[in-house]
C-alpha cells in the first residue's frame, strides 16, 4: 500500500467483522477465488493489530479496504474511516447498516401510537367512558412511551458515542 501506514493499534471484533464483509464483497465481485478468500479470511480472523490487515488487502482496489486501514489525515477513496472505525454516524445509508439494525423503528411506533389514538383514543374520550379512558392511557403508558423512551436513550447513546469517536 502506498502512502503513510496508518498508526498502529489492537482491532476490535467490530472491525474484524467490517474486515470479512469486505473480503466478501471481494469474492463476490470476482476478485477473489474462493481458496484465496479462505486464506485471507483466516488472516483477517488471526490479525491482532490492524497494520496485520494490511497485506490482505494491499492489492485490492482502496474502496475494498477496510476503515481500519484508514489513514487519519488523508482523504481518498477507500480511506475514510468505518463507523466502526470512528467515522460519524450516517455515514452508511444502507438498509442494513449498522447504524440502522440497532436502531428501533421510531416511525412505525408514531403511526401505531396514531392508530390506536384515532381507533380507540379518540373514540374513549369522547364517549366520557371513564374505565374506557383509563384503559387506553394504561395502554399507552404501558406500550408506547418505552418505546419512546428506549428510542430517545439510544439516540443520544449515539450522537455522544459519535462525537467521542470524532475526538479519539
Amino acid at each position: 500500500m502506498a502512502g503513510p501506514e496508518p498508526d498502529r493499534y489492537r482491532l476490535s471484533d467490530e472491525e474484524r467483522d467490517e474486515a470479512l464483509e469486505r473480503l466478501r464483497t471481494a469474492l463476490e465481485e470476482g476478485r477473489l477465488d474462493s481458496e484465496e478468500h479462505g486464506e485471507r479470511s483466516g488472516a483477517v480472523l488471526k490479525a491482532v493489530t490492524n497494520t496485520d490487515l494490511v497485506p490482505v488487502f494491499e492489492d485490492l482496489p482502496a474502496a475494498s479496504r477496510p476503515g481500519a486501514l484508514a489513514v487519519p489525515g488523508v482523504n481518498g477513496p477507500g480511506n475514510e474511516p468505518s463507523p466502526a472505525a470512528g467515522a460519524p454516524a450516517g455515514r452508511e445509508k444502507g438498509k442494513n447498516s449498522p447504524d440502522r439494525r440497532n436502531r428501533p423503528n421510531v416511525g412505525g411506533l408514531v403511526i401505531w401510537g396514531g392508530i390506536i389514538f384515532v381507533l380507540w383514543g379518540v373514540p374513549s374520550i369522547s364517549s366520557g367512558n371513564t374505565n374506557a379512558i383509563l384503559a387506553w392511557l394504561f395502554f399507552l403508558v404501558v406500550f408506547m412511551v418505552p418505546g419512546v423512551v428506549v428510542a430517545s436513550v439510544q439516540a443520544v447513546r449515539n450522537r455522544s458515542e459519535g462525537g467521542r469517536r470524532a475526538i479519539d
